[in-house]
């Protein structure tokens, strides 16, 4: 997405890393395909009083491989919409976007910095061609950029939803379309793929959708109805805009004590094969990675995953 390099040179693996509110998440992935490694997971602790020094040097800390990075925004850093492309020359594309999303977004697009990524076409006919725009806060982007100033291979900012894209291509079920349910703190993201194309997104508020209450957000008993909704939603979407065949694998990401449990009721809502997804089975682990450590890196897992060659 947002590059901060002009060119990226050839290389065998990629770093990511996921910034929470006190912990660095990172992740070293090498090879690709059938052959994608998880060599490093891990996350690290960090003063959040210390700004962009403090996680400057607990990644200097780290002492990280010589290879490309991918930093992965944070939930509050950003917005996403879908929009109708205009219809200008590519070199006024960013301006001609960031125009429409004056009324779609609550950040102030003057002081946004905006990138975009293609979907593929759909079939309802009259309909021009659309395409995802991402919206994200300059100061955010500048954090970013002054916590891995010192860092020579930083390379890119990435979206999370392109990071659980990379994610859901490596399921086995990927080849015929895969949807991939990810808990986040206060939303979740439906992530809708096939093969490597990305096709849709959809948000859902989290608390409102498992009609959780404020002392009970740590009760795995909940229900689970709006979430099961906005999911068969957002499948009626994609068969239904695409003309796709239905998708009927659901992978949950391992981010929540809810997981197994949503799992379970998604499984028995819908009648689809739903399993939470498991990065001891989904890549090469150089060593056995705990569900906890999972949850907290797997955005730093999907940044690290990061395939293509340049930003948009």
């Amino acid at each position: 997405m947002f590059g901060l390099l002009k060119k990226t040179a050839e290389a065998k693996g990629r770093v990511g890393i996921a910034f929470g509110r006190d912990r660095i998440a990172l992740a070293v992935v090498s090879g690709s395909g059938e052959r994608a490694a998880l060599d490093r997971c891990e996350s690290l602790l960090v003063d959040p009083a210390g700004g962009a020094e403090a996680v400057a040097a607990a990644i200097r800390a780290a002492n990280l491989p010589r290879l490309p990075i991918s930093a992965v925004l944070h939930a509050s850093d950003y917005q996403l919409a879908l929009v109708e492309a205009p219809e200008v020359p590519p070199a006024e594309l960013r301006a001609a976007i960031r125009w429409k999303l004056k009324d779609a977004i609550d950040i102030e697009v003057e002081d946004a910095v905006i990138d975009v990524f293609d979907v593929p076409a759909q079939n309802r006919g009259g309909q021009g061609r659309m395409m995802y725009a991402v919206a994200a806060k300059r100061g955010a982007i500048d954090r970013y950029a002054a916590a891995l100033a010192t860092v020579p291979t930083f390379s890119v900012v990435d979206v999370p939803e392109l990071c659980l894209r990379n994610l859901a291509a490596a399921l086995p079920a990927a080849a015929r379309g895969v949807a991939l349910v990810h808990l986040g703190e206060s939303t979740a993201s439906v992530i809708l793929v096939q093969g490597r194309t990305f096709y849709f997104a959809r948000q859902i508020d989290l608390r409102a959708a498992m009609k959780l209450a404020p002392e009970n957000e740590s009760d795995p008993a909940y229900d689970a109805s709006g979430i099961v909704l906005e999911l068969q939603r957002s499948l009626d979407y994609y068969e239904r805009h695409f003309d796709q065949p239905p998708i009927t694998h659901i992978a949950i990401s391992p981010t929540s004590a809810h997981a197994e449990a949503l799992a379970a009721d998604l499984g028995r809502e819908t009648g689809f094969e739903v399993a939470a997804l498991d990065l001891n089975k989904l890549l090469h682990c150089a060593a056995p990675v705990a569900v906890e450590t999972q949850g907290e890196c797997l955005l730093a897992v999907g940044a690290a995953m990061r395939e293509e060659r340049r930003s948009l």
